[in-house]
């Protein structure tokens, strides 16, 4: 017992010698801390970095823009063909940026965004609201959105059809894993929005379509169609066990608060 004591007399005596010397309870304290800081770190990045929004990602300037490429393929599923000019002003509207492909005197088919805060309307009928992505169609070609997956793993995908033309649109609808349909729907009025939402496997360099075609009248007449799109990477069993551990770093600082 004497012994016991005259030792912690000394540790006691060398950390007010040296106040660099950690005390047990210290030492527990700045260990867990620093474990909790490191997963909680480790756990945050995947998540802002493998979240994806096809219309808040949007690029007027660079195609492919990342993961994400704007194009069109001549029938659905067939070679994707990347869209060859950009604008920021389509059909001479301020505000409404994108890309054309140059398959018409119009340029359609087409990829474009309302980069404005405001409603843009294409006369007589078809309106752009703000921040609004959408596909417009040529014949019997399709306007595609291409997203490439950055990783191998699991995706949620989550993807909204609707017509823009208050004419009402006839297009048919699809979202497609390395050219296979995974979701396959039509656009028949106005908005008439048509949904698709699921989890899918994928290796890094597949690649995700949303494509729209012509639809059931057979003529791209006012079937300019709105999409709004995200994709977003589901975490591994490892990234939940991380969160479990920054969780557990809490118990033993809590429990030396209390001493």
């Amino acid at each position: 017992m004497l012994t016991n004591r005259l030792q912690k007399q000394v540790h006691q005596g060398e950390a007010m010698k040296n106040p660099r010397v950690l005390s047990p309870a210290h030492r527990i304290t700045f260990i867990s801390a620093f474990t909790m800081l490191l997963c909680l770190v480790v756990v945050a990045l995947p998540h802002a970095a493998l979240a994806y929004d096809a219309s808040a990602d949007f690029s007027t300037s660079n195609d492919p823009n990342g993961v994400w490429s704007y194009g069109w393929s001549t029938t659905l599923g067939s070679a994707f063909t990347l869209d060859t000019s950009n604008t920021t002003a389509a059909y001479g509207l301020t505000g409404l940026g994108g890309w054309f492909s140059g398959q018409s005197a119009e340029g359609v088919p087409d990829v474009l965004r309302n980069n404005t805060a405001s409603p843009i309307l294409l006369a007589n009928f078809t309106n752009f609201q703000p921040g609004q992505l959408t596909l417009n169609m040529f014949q019997s070609t399709y306007s595609v959105l291409r997203w490439t997956a950055p990783s191998t793993g699991q995706f949620n995908i989550a993807a909204t059809f609707s017509a823009v033309s208050t004419i009402g649109g006839t297009t048919d609808v699809h979202v497609q894993t390395n050219g296979v349909s995974i979701f396959d729907s039509a656009v028949n009025g106005f908005p008439s929005p048509t949904s698709y939402t699921g989890t899918v496997s994928l290796v890094s360099g597949d690649h995700i379509d949303f494509a729209v075609g012509f639809g059931s009248n057979g003529n791209d007449h006012e079937d300019t169609t709105a999409l709004a799109a995200t994709i977003v990477a589901v975490p591994e069993p490892g990234t939940l066990a991380l969160v479990s551990a920054a969780l557990g770093c809490l118990l033993p600082l809590r429990f030396l608060k209390r001493k």
